[in-house]
């Protein structure tokens, strides 16, 4: 009796359950939803018409394109080479003295002709500038080039003109050595300017001796005697 009681509550709480959810589903089956409002949508704007001049930086920066830059780039001018500096006249000496503007003793080139120049004067394309008992300041093209003028010496022609050692004792040697000197030219060399000359290379004559009109002076320099004829007095 019990169980049978037992089954009939179970079976009236499933049945009165079942009512509920059915109840529960008709009323949801049953109910109206309002319907959301919905904005408009905004218009879309206006599509301009297509320009060729809008891709124009498209197309210049696309390398595949051919004509991708119309503007014709002009390179520059070449750059003008500078001038390639002459060669530097050859010094053979300086003379300095008091109260006589100095003078340089310069040739264009080895083994020229020598001649003797002061500031101001123009030896090729180079004019003297300045000039002392150590430096020659030389200038071309609007520049100026201070020179040591043992860098400028021919020591090609100061090589050649150096006495050759001393031989041996021997009588043909210093026979031979005996016509060599009565053969060297002497007296005044050439014109230096300011009425003076220059001292030809291996003259014996000795300082003080006049000769036509001229009269030999030999003095130190940094680079060994210096040698000028002056006009006698």
């Amino acid at each position: 009796m019990g169980l049978l009681a037992l089954l009939a509550v179970l079976s009236w709480q499933m049945r009165r359950e079942w009512i509920w959810a059915h109840a529960r589903t008709q009323a949801f089956l049953q109910t109206r939803l309002q319907p959301a409002t919905v904005q408009p949508l905004a218009p879309l704007s206006k599509v301009e018409p297509l320009s060729p001049l809008a891709y124009a930086q498209m197309v210049m920066q696309n390398l595949f394109s051919k004509d991708r830059n119309s503007q014709v780039i002009i390179d520059p001018p070449a750059p003008v080479p500078e001038p390639v500096v002459p060669p530097f006249p050859v010094a053979r000496g300086v003379m300095l003295w008091e109260g006589v503007p100095p003078t340089v003793v310069l040739s264009e080139r080895p083994g020229g002709d020598q001649k003797g120049y002061h500031p101001g004067d123009t030896i090729g394309e180079w004019k003297i500038v300045s000039v002392d008992n150590r430096y020659l300041t030389l200038g071309w093209n609007g520049k100026e080039f201070k020179k040591r003028l043992d860098e400028l010496l021919d020591k090609t022609n100061l090589v050649a003109e150096m006495p050759p050692p001393p031989a041996a004792p021997a009588a043909p040697a210093a026979a031979a050595s005996t016509n060599l000197s009565n053969n060297a030219k002497t007296g005044p060399g050439i014109d230096m300017g300011n009425n003076t000359k220059g001292c030809i290379p291996g003259d014996s004559t000795p300082a003080g001796a006049v000769v036509n009109g001229m009269r030999k002076e030999v003095t130190a320099t940094p680079f060994g005697a210096g040698c000028q004829w002056v006009p006698a007095k």
